[in-house]
């Protein structure tokens, strides 16, 4: 018996030698309401700043969106319209946070000023696209992979700003 029991403590250790080693995968962030926020923010100010240079990097956006920002790009160029200044966040809010199934969702609002950002065709007159050039923009970024995106982006027909 003592054999037995020697051999069976033998290989146990053996098994926990050899799962100690393995390297386990680096842990998804856990997601409180207030780390996703703070990345959710920095993300979509990170996105809003990029908007107005000549591209957005992959890493803010899913899929979709980067999808949806490239057909607005096309059709702005193919419009003719020129731009030039850049409007700029006031402010952030944090409307909504959820979890759904394992990604976490954020929903934010921001507060734009564009009094700096002008457009024109056809090399006509500098002009505000709008106006009033405070406006209201609601955004939703996701969670995947560890990462916080850009979702969605949308303007409300009212605004608080």
């Amino acid at each position: 018996m003592p054999r037995t029991a020697l051999a069976l403590g033998a290989i146990v250790a053996l098994a926990f030698g050899l799962t100690a080693c393995v390297a386990e995968p680096e842990p998804e962030p856990e997601w409180t309401e207030e780390t996703a926020y703070a990345e959710a923010e920095e993300v979509f100010r990170a996105y809003w700043d990029a908007t107005f240079e000549a591209e957005v990097p992959d890493d803010l956006l899913t899929e979709e969106m980067a999808d949806e920002h490239a057909k607005g790009v096309t059709q702005i160029a193919e419009s003719g319209l020129e731009t030039r200044g850049a409007a700029s966040i006031v402010a952030v809010h944090l409307s909504g946070f959820r979890h759904v199934s394992e990604t976490v969702v954020v929903d934010l609002e921001a507060c734009i000023d564009g009094a700096t950002f002008e457009v024109r065709t056809d090399g006509g007159d500098w002009m505000q696209p709008r106006d009033d050039p405070k406006y209201g923009v609601e955004a939703q970024l996701e969670s995947r992979d560890g990462e916080m995106l850009v979702a969605g982006l949308t303007e409300p027909e009212t605004s608080e700003c």
